[in-house]
């Protein structure tokens, strides 16, 4: 007899009844398919997740209270004489190190799993360092952090696409936001403006830029199974920058803003209404229902965000919360259709 957890269950239970609503099988044979298994009695598939969970979290503690405290390195570093550049240089060995052995289990073992996939911390872990050392042995390139935030943005890219690894993409993906920040700050000497747009402005630049990189590396057979966090991390920048756009306008800062009267922003409000309509549309003619669903959601939190600029003392509170959970309802309700459909 078969054995599986409660959700492969359902989903054969569900099938069942469908190809018996059909007139595919009859009742009797039916009933005989539902007894060709039976629930696992302990759901293993979910005590691995938190079992997995529970060791990212010691191994991030671990890694705080052993390399971010500095302490035992500080140690090594008087016992043997180590400087900055000997830190860097030994974490970067290690990186390798675990990365070949990384490499071999995956080519030993192919198939995908969360064992494997969670083990690319390690490097991701000894990368930071290494960065982080050889940033103290060049004195940061007087305040340039920017470029060490962008070394690391590399040598996660490369290992992401090179290992198909979802782990080191996202902490690419994750890097390359502060180093775009950072070098920007560095290279207009600190001042609010960069090219003449503020951080939001260039925050949605950035946005086009991973929607560039997703185009190059498109058709790469190593990118194929990390290209789903680059495409969404990109329309959820581009969104939520465009949201704050629509808000703060092209502004240098909170003073400045505040001297602004909304009106003066209508154009940004107009601008970021039509990306999300535009951003709607697209999703529905491309049949991404990543897409669509976003600019939907971003679609309401524009509209209650002009609510409360430019009604709430105009309008009775009642009214807005009952449009509110109308709402939320129906957005659950979408959500709820979602997941029946898968």
């Amino acid at each position: 007899m078969l054995e599986v957890d409660k959700k492969d269950a359902h989903l054969l239970d569900r099938a069942i009844a469908q190809w018996e609503t059909d007139s595919l099988i009859s009742p009797e044979q039916a009933q005989n398919l539902r007894g060709t298994w039976h629930i696992r009695a302990t759901d293993w598939q979910a005590i691995t997740l938190y079992i997995f969970i529970a060791a990212i979290s010691c191994a991030l503690m671990a890694f705080g209270a052993l390399v971010l405290d500095e302490k035992w390195i500080e140690v090594l570093r008087q016992k043997f004489a180590l400087g900055d550049g000997i830190i860097s240089a030994g974490f970067a060995v290690l990186t390798v190190v675990l990365c070949i052995h990384g490499y071999r289990r995956q080519q030993r073992y192919p198939v995908y799993s969360l064992n494997r996939e969670l083990y690319w911390l390690l490097p991701i872990l000894s990368i930071g360092v290494s960065v982080v050392y050889l940033g103290k042995s060049l004195h940061y390139l007087n305040g340039n952090y920017g470029a060490f935030w962008l070394l690391a943005t590399v040598a996660y890219g490369v290992l992401g696409v090179g290992l198909s690894s979802r782990l080191l993409w996202s902490a690419t993906l994750i890097c390359l936001i502060p180093a775009y920040v950072k070098l920007t700050y560095f290279l207009s000497d600190g001042q609010p403006y960069f090219w003449g747009m503020n951080l939001p402005c260039r925050m949605v630049l950035l946005a086009i830029i991973m929607m560039g990189i997703h185009a190059i590396f498109y058709k790469n057979k190593h990118y194929k199974r990390i290209e789903d966090i680059t495409w969404t991390g990109a329309w959820l920048l581009l969104l939520l920058s465009g949201w704050l756009i629509s808000i703060f306008g092209n502004t240098s800062g909170w003073e400045e803003w505040q001297q602004v009267r909304q009106v003066h922003l209508l154009w940004w409000v107009i601008g970021y209404t039509i990306l999300c309509v535009g951003s709607l549309l697209f999703g529905i003619k491309k049949h991404d229902p990543m897409i669509r669903d976003m600019a939907v959601l971003f679609l309401l939190l524009d509209m209650y965000t002009r609510y409360f600029e430019y009604l709430w003392d105009r309008t009775h509170k009642g009214l807005f919360f009952a449009i509110l959970a109308a709402s939320f309802w129906w957005i659950g309700k979408l959500l709820e259709r979602r997941l029946k459909k898968g």
